[in-house]
């Protein structure tokens, strides 16, 4: 989000809002701007009304009526810089509980009907990105990720149970780590993709490494009060390297080189089996 952009939804949203190293503030704690459509709008709301704590709460609104959105500014939390607690209300298996809970709040029904793709949202969006940047990229770095595409495409994800929403990071509120950066699609998506986005902050280090006890802490929470399909458990090792090649295309869209989000996707790639096990035991 640009500085104009900031600048427009503090208008619409009626608050103060500047600019800080990590985009929107407000009396200095990152916030998030979310726009949403007339239609989608009321049943997030009515979801966000009832976010449990630890996770990007509403704390201004506004409409736009020339585009005929709603306007959300939502806590944001602040830049998880250690690892997650390993107990209490900022820990993992509590980052997977309140990512069952959302899921349980906001599900794929509520979303209205739309023109274009509704399933398989993820790929698509990861393969049109893809293509938007292959020209700038070297040979080597080319083939590393038409190989992953190819991975990807192998698989099909719309048989999986969907969502209506996720989120996107794992950041800092004031008792601790939680949910932040919510993302409504264009279609729904797998509501494992949001467990998937979360193990990756959590459980896995910069280098591609899997904690396994971290990643059991994880499903156990979501486990306990989602529990997880037969298919979810199946996905999720390719779906934690859909996440990690989602930072790579971000940094690589950023103008920089990318080769540390590579090189921790080419190591989620080489732990494939080994993940397998760990989710599978996990959730059983």
């Amino acid at each position: 989000m640009n500085d104009f952009e900031i600048q427009a939804c503090s208008a619409l949203a009626h608050l103060t809002l500047s600019v800080g190293p990590e985009g929107a503030e407000l009396e200095g704690r990152p916030v998030q701007c979310l726009r949403l459509s007339d239609a989608a709008a009321p049943a997030l709301e009515k979801a966000l009304a009832e976010v449990p704590v630890g996770c990007g709460r509403v704390v201004g609104r506004g409409i736009d009526e020339a585009q005929q959105q709603f306007v959300l500014v939502l806590e944001r939390g602040r830049f998880l810089q250690d690892a997650a607690a390993d107990e209490g209300p900022g820990s993992i298996e509590a980052l997977g509980e309140r990512a069952a809970d959302w899921q349980g709040r906001h599900t794929a029904a509520v979303l209205p009907a739309g023109e274009g793709y509704r399933r398989g949202v993820l790929q698509q969006q990861m393969r049109e990105r893809a293509d938007a940047l292959v020209a700038t990229l070297d040979d080597g770095t080319r083939a590393i990720l038409d190989a992953e595409l190819h991975h990807q495409g192998l698989y099909r994800f719309e048989d999986l149970p969907l969502a209506g929403s996720y989120w996107q990071s794992v950041r800092v509120y004031p008792e601790g780590a939680g949910l932040a950066d919510l993302v409504v699609p264009p279609a729904p998506v797998p509501a494992f993709w949001q467990l998937a986005r979360i193990a990756l902050a959590v459980a896995v280090d910069a280098e591609g490494r899997p904690d396994a006890t971290r990643y059991r802490a994880l499903l156990d929470g979501y486990n306990g009060r989602r529990p997880l399909t037969a298919i979810e458990r199946g996905a999720a090792p390719t779906m934690l390297r859909l996440a990690a090649l989602d930072d790579w295309l971000a940094v690589l869209e950023g103008g920089s080189g990318g080769e540390r989000e590579r090189d921790r996707l080419a190591n989620l790639q080489a732990e494939a089996a080994r993940l397998q096990g760990v989710w599978i035991r996990a959730a059983a």
